[in-house]
């Protein structure tokens, strides 16, 4: 339980028991690097951690970083012929030292399983692209943050249950994105861009932590998006499809860091709604509005500090970028290699087989030669063993 907080509600294990060194060098090298700079990767394994450390002023944290990694797990099928279709999940997961046994943490869920023994084995692939958590500032990337004061800004969104709609807290967009040295996007967006919107218990403020050096979105967990508990559906890659601003309006303001007192005048509320993220699909859960950018030390209801005007999101939100030396897409629908129908089955390319369209089949192959060249008999001299 120490080790759950915003972007860290589980972990990965072996079936039976924690990981074993050996998997966790086999693992490590397979995620290898996250940020696409090779000089900065750590250890024998030659990969990054995924990590960003967080001080409040007393305690530091270790917290998902600004380039974590994204993996896809598959259930393994347990009857076979029966639940070889059931679909896969998206999950960010990065590296955290303290966690003892429980080191490789990931940002999202995907079952309520709290002990090995009710979790889902599952196949594990890696991707070789980038995923960056999106942040507001004069900076590249979400910053270290090891020595105190105020954490990077980042990009949050909140957003309707089953909605398509972000509505984040800065322009996002790559046509209107300020040049340095003015405070931009760390990563912009543009139309056909891939992002990951997760829910991982983003914090809604600075609960409990010390107030001289406020975390964005604070450490606890003390209000999730969809009320009591996150999603276990939110593991999607997204397409997006429109970026957009809409006129400012009454009750609408464009400066996230604004605070009023809204005991005072509950009308005073104004939030940031003109920017906005269209995807192409909808969002199966709640991304619930706060005010992560600010300290807070009360928890909801009554007694919440009254400066408080909880007129942003709290969903962290992270872009994906496929890698470009590689011409195959690992974080793929039904990997690159088939069509994924519309009840969640993969329709694979002549030549691919499986539940992701991941195993090359030589006889589909074979039967495709055959097909187009009007071979009517297997001439052996043009096939080997090998």
């Amino acid at each position: 339980a120490d080790n759950v907080r915003p972007g860290s509600l589980g972990y990965l294990s072996g079936p039976d028991a924690p990981l074993t060194d050996a998997e966790k060098k086999i693992l490590k090298r397979c995620l290898g690097d996250s940020d696409g700079d090779y000089d900065n990767n750590v250890e024998v394994a030659d990969w990054d951690l995924g990590v960003n450390v967080e001080n409040d002023g007393v305690t530091s944290h270790n917290m998902i970083g600004a380039f974590p990694h994204a993996i896809k797990v598959v259930p393994i099928e347990t009857t076979p012929g029966y639940n070889i279709h059931v679909p896969g999940s998206y999950h960010l997961l990065w590296y955290d030292s303290s966690a003892v046994g429980k080191e490789f943490r990931v940002a999202n869920i995907n079952s309520a399983a709290n002990t090995l023994s009710e979790a889902t084995e599952t196949y594990l692939y890696t991707t070789k692209g980038t995923v960056q958590q999106m942040g507001w500032g004069t900076e590249e990337k979400i910053a270290d943050n090891s020595a105190g004061g105020s954490s990077s800004t980042r990009i949050v969104g909140y957003f309707d249950k089953n909605s398509n709609k972000i509505y984040t807290s800065y322009d996002t967009s790559c046509v209107n994105d300020p040049e340095p040295p003015n405070p931009r996007n760390h990563v912009c967006v543009n139309k056909g861009d891939k992002l990951f919107v997760v829910d991982s218990c983003w914090g809604r403020g600075d609960l409990g932590a010390g107030t001289p050096s406020p975390i964005f979105g604070g450490t606890a967990l003390n209000e999730c998006p969809d009320s009591t508990s996150p999603s276990y559906d939110s593991g999607n890659l997204y397409t997006v499809n429109k970026v957009y601003s809409l006129p400012v309006g009454a009750n609408s303001t464009t400066t996230p860091a604004t605070t009023v007192d809204i005991t005072v005048d509950p009308d005073a509320k104004h939030s940031v709604d003109t920017f906005v993220i269209e995807v192409d699909g909808a969002l199966p859960w709640q991304g619930l509005e706060g005010d992560p950018e600010n300290s807070n030390t009360s928890p909801a209801g009554a007694s919440r500090d009254t400066t408080w005007s909880d007129n942003t999101g709290v969903v962290f939100l992270f872009h994906f970028s496929p890698d470009e030396n590689d011409g195959y897409e690992y974080v793929s629908d039904c990997s690159g290699r088939g069509i994924c129908t519309f009840d969640g089955v993969c329709n694979c390319f002549d030549g691919y087989t499986g539940v992701d369209c991941s195993v090359q089949s030589v006889l589909a192959v074979f039967d495709k030669v055959l097909e187009d060249e009007d071979i009517q008999a297997w001439d052996p001299d043009r096939w080997t063993s090998d």
